[in-house]
């Protein structure tokens, strides 16, 4: 008789699989993107076909400066990660947990934490960090490792200190005229509420401005 921890990881298993046959490349979507937004440039627009493909090429290059803060980000993490130092901070951590769960609880705590500091340090950091504790202690789900290494950029990572829409705030030019006002009257949104109040409205307002800012 099967026990639902099977029945769960056979399901798992076989949507690994299809996903692995069926689902194409992420270059593939971006492809794809690209051509809907040429067509429709073309057909919902005045603009030509040459004037479409001219902004698009124009609007790529406006993306080398985030582009080189994300390369940074990476680099730099990576680097501090792989450090002598570092190297020795992890396995002390790493032998820390004394039971499978408690393993898995402490490479998600590190993975989360980190990643709010800086995630491409926490990309390089937490993976290596579980490739440790897999090595110390006994029984413990090396998949289930993995995943907990991967918290960090698939939660808290947006909000940390090295997110997207941090960054984004931070480079000039980069917000729309209402978030500029916003910033140049004290931080004062309608209502009367300051910005400073919370870690995370920046982001909000980030989000909030992009999705109604032309791309």
């Amino acid at each position: 008789m099967l026990t639902l921890p099977r029945v769960i990881s056979r399901l798992a298993l076989a949507l690994t699989d299809w996903t692995e046959r069926w689902v194409p490349d992420a270059f593939i979507f971006a492809l794809l993107g690209t051509l809907i937004v040429v067509i429709a440039g073309v057909t919902a627009t005045p603009s030509s076909l040459l004037q479409v493909i001219d902004a698009w090429g124009r609007g790529f290059w406006d993306l080398i400066p985030f582009t080189l803060q994300m390369a940074l980000i990476i680099i730099t993490g990576h680097v501090l990660a792989t450090s002598p130092p570092m190297g020795r901070a992890i396995r002390a951590i790493a032998g820390w947990p004394t039971t499978p769960r408690g393993a898995v609880a402490l490479v998600a705590f590190f993975a989360m934490a980190s990643s709010w500091f800086n995630w491409g340090f926490s990309l390089i950091f937490s993976a290596v960090l579980a490739r440790e504790v897999a090595r110390r202690v006994e029984g413990v789900d090396y998949r289930a490792l993995a995943a907990a290494s991967l918290l960090g950029i698939g939660s808290v990572w947006a909000q940390g200190l090295s997110g997207s829409a941090a960054l984004q705030m931070a480079t000039a030019g980069a917000l729309p005229p209402q978030t500029r006002e916003i910033v140049a009257n004290n931080g004062l949104i309608p209502g009367g509420s300051s910005r400073s109040a919370t870690r995370f409205f920046s982001g909000r307002v980030s989000c909030r401005s992009s999705s109604r800012s032309p791309s």
